[in-house]
């Protein structure tokens, strides 16, 4: 997989490119769900290779992202009550229909260089690996890894560079709730 924390340039430029339309919160909140199955796959005893199931899978993240999306919303508020964010409101439509675009370009993406990933899931367990360029999936793997942390690191200072105080509490803020 790209590394969880890798997948943050996703949720951000899309919600750039939507010119703010969509809930930030939701795009990033939905860009990271996908992984939560991989460590309770990991302690199911799956090898982790293979530990990617019902979210990594189309009609998985349609089911089931935005149930886990509105699950994780409490917890969510809380670590930015956390961080001092007294005004924190989101839409719930605008905010779902975010977590599962989140979550479908993220199954996406990790389709592109995963061995295992079954996209159509419960229909199938077997591999999709159609996406990955030329069967290679290792070079596939070491490619987006580059990528996504070359955008993680454009993105931060698209971030630091618009009105930074300096404070890194305010740049906490930023990445996790209102980037602009």
């Amino acid at each position: 997989m790209v590394f969880t924390l890798l997948h943050f340039p996703q949720a951000y430029l899309l919600y750039k490119i939507s010119k703010n339309k969509i809930s930030y919160p939701g795009l990033l909140i939905g860009s990271f769900l996908p992984d939560i199955e991989v460590p309770v796959l990991v302690l199911l005893g799956y090898e982790l290779d293979y530990a990617r199931l019902v979210l990594h899978s189309i009609i998985g993240v349609v089911l089931f992202s935005w149930i886990l999306g509105l699950i994780v919303l409490p917890i969510y508020k809380l670590l930015l009550k956390i961080l001092n964010v007294s005004n924190m409101s989101v839409g719930i439509s605008s905010y779902v229909v975010s977590i599962e675009l989140g979550a479908l370009i993220h199954v996406v993406i990790d389709a592109m260089h995963h061995k295992y990933n079954p996209l159509l899931w419960p229909i199938t367990v077997d591999n999709i690996s159609i996406l990955i360029p030329f069967g290679k999936q290792e070079e596939m793997h070491i490619i987006l890894h580059l990528l996504f942390l070359v955008l993680t690191i454009a993105c931060i200072y698209d971030i630091i560079r618009q009105n930074y105080s300096g404070n890194l509490r305010d740049l906490l803020v930023k990445i996790l709730y209102n980037p602009t």
